[in-house]
């Protein structure tokens, strides 16, 4: 009864029609069935970060898409849900919709390594951020991230980071793409940028392929604010699961998913961030560019792509 309604999106009524059951009991089910997968899977396929894990994280995304000092790729979505009782335009958000956000980091193989769940949809997207308990951790230094170390073809030592879009501020381990007016006529913003987005680009196909193979996440949610956020819980950490166990064999599959579009997608982006970020950050930043524009951090087809738009 859970897996059809995560893999459906069916209305509870519609399903406890079919199984000849009461709408709250196909409800209770599937909070319970969903609340037991997190605890059961969430230690093995979303474990708590740890140095460790990082620098493997870090590893990953240097083979796979030269990016360095990297610890994965950050993004949020705005789920849509029914209005919740009593809640006035808590949930309201710039869409014109009620909506809690999802925000996630993920690794370069399209698995979550973070999730925060549950942040009212009428907080800006700053603050969301800010609020989320990666947000936090992140501002004051307790996610026990690697010793920075430099960048390829530099001496300095530098900080590792998450990569995100506009919607995020910069930071000293957050970067985020140079604004369009800073790119114009300077071909190494660019070079930053392309790079950055070839990373970045990670979390949202993670984000499409949750939403795709879990069809749950194609109409808004009508369950209670609680159930809602087991069910994006236990949604997680099983596509965690099935990109574990099953899609490393079939590459082919993992291709087609990848190519897919989500324009019927429930996951909406969020908005952009107009918080200035600090001096360090922008120092670091530089860093990031001068090392991708180098001999030793540069890439063989990044010119081209460059020269073609892709950035």
């Amino acid at each position: 009864i859970c897996f059809r309604y995560l893999a459906t999106g069916d209305m509870f009524k519609t399903i406890a029609a079919s199984y000849r059951m009461g709408e709250r009991t196909v409800s209770n089910i599937v909070s319970q069935v969903c609340d037991a997968l997190w605890l059961r899977l969430q230690p093995i396929y979303m474990p708590t970060p740890s140095k460790e894990l990082w620098e493997d994280v870090s590893l990953q995304f240097e083979r796979k898409w030269q990016l360095y000092n990297c610890v994965g790729a950050i993004d949020g979505k705005h789920i849509c849900i029914r209005k919740p009782i009593h809640s006035g335009s808590s949930f309201y958000n710039y869409k014109q919709y009620f909506s809690v956000v999802l925000m996630a980091t993920v690794d370069a193989h399209y698995r979550f390594t973070t999730i925060d769940v549950g942040s009212m949809g009428r907080f800006s997207d700053g603050n969301v951020f800010f609020n989320s308990r990666l947000g936090t951790m992140l501002h004051n230094g307790s996610l026990e991230l690697p010793d920075s170390k430099p960048l390829p073809g530099q001496n300095e030592v530098t900080p590792y980071v998450f990569v995100g879009d506009e919607a995020f501020p910069l930071m000293p381990n957050l970067m985020r793409p140079y604004p369009k007016l800073r790119v114009t006529n300077n071909f190494a913003n660019k070079v930053f940028n392309y790079r950055l987005s070839r990373g970045r680009q990670t979390v949202e196909c993670s984000f499409g392929i949750l939403s795709t193979r879990f069809r749950v996440y194609k109409r808004p949610f009508e369950c209670k604010l609680e159930t809602i956020d087991k069910i994006i819980k236990a949604t997680t950490v099983l596509h965690n699961y099935l990109r574990t166990k099953v899609v490393q064999s079939n590459s082919v599959e993992e291709d087609d998913e990848l190519m897919t579009t989500h324009s019927d997608s429930n996951l909406v982006p969020l908005q952009q961030n107009r918080i200035r970020g600090s001096r360090q950050a922008f120092l670091i930043r530089e860093k990031f560019k001068d090392c991708f524009s180098s001999a030793q951090g540069s890439v063989e087809w990044q010119r081209r792509a460059v020269e073609n738009g892709h950035y």
